[in-house]
């Protein structure tokens, strides 16, 4: 319960400098006038959730496969953490940087609500 917490602060936390928009990345399975669902795979070592330092707006993050992440955030603050399948996050909007720091191929989905 302790690692899901220090995770959804650090994938919670939002940005206090300039913000740059995530630039296309992953593969769009929904992307309708409610939601957007974005599936991202990462290989050991490379970007996971978006490429280098990005921006997200309000989401819901949904692990497909366990993982080791290295999350940083816009003030340089680097957390690792195992984050098993299955967990399921809520985040605000912002900025971030994350890193597959395992040793296996990572799997997420990013759904986005849209605003009516």
């Amino acid at each position: 319960m302790k690692t899901f917490l220090t995770l959804a602060f650090v994938l919670g936390a939002k940005a206090v400098f300039s913000q740059e928009k995530a630039k296309p990345y992953g593969k769009v399975i929904i992307d309708n006038d409610q939601v957007k669902v974005t599936e991202l795979v990462s290989l050991p070592g490379k970007d996971l959730c978006g490429l280098g330092k990005h921006t997200h707006p309000a989401h819901l993050t949904v692990m497909l496969t366990d993982a080791t992440v290295t999350v940083t955030t816009p003030t340089g603050k680097a957390i690792t953490q195992k984050v098993p399948a299955g967990t399921t996050m809520w985040s605000e909007a912002e900025t971030h940087t994350v890193i597959n720091s395992g040793s296996k191929t990572s799997k997420v989905q990013i759904i986005e609500y849209k605003k009516k």
